[in-house]
């Protein structure tokens, strides 16, 4: 049985780290999904207000100056804070759902930068 030599100089100790540290990096890279949907800020509920009304309070309750996008698909309406690529986008509010209950899910990347504003806009605007 052959024994395996490894070299352990200094340099060789060095690359190898230096390995481990570029492949932990790329690695923790892909992991990464830049969907605002994807990330861990987000709250969910439901509300009487139809979807219009109901969105139009979120925008209301945000900065004046942000950049809204207010978009009609088939099943549901959003609100898309900053972009309307939820890659880049900042926040987006979905809401859908027909009759008296309308299901609303509001998703905010980096909450803690201006503390969930989009957020709390989202639950105040359910309940009002």
């Amino acid at each position: 049985m052959k024994r395996l030599a490894i070299d352990m100089s200094p340099a060789s100790l060095i690359n190898a780290i230096l390995v481990a540290c570029m492949a932990g990096l790329f690695l923790g890279g892909c992991a990464q999904n830049a969907d605002v949907r994807g990330g861990h800020d987000y709250t969910s509920g439901t509300t009487v207000k139809n979807p219009p009304d109901y969105l139009v309070c979120v925008q209301d309750e945000l900065p004046s100056g942000s950049k809204v996008y207010l978009l009609n698909n088939s099943s549901a309406m959003d609100l898309y804070v900053d972009s309307t690529d939820p890659k880049k986008a900042s926040g987006l509010v979905e809401v859908q759902g027909a009759g008296a209950q309308h299901k609303f899910t509001a998703y905010q990347r980096d909450a803690w930068y201006d503390r969930g504003r989009l957020l709390d806009a989202a639950l105040l605007c359910a309940r009002t």
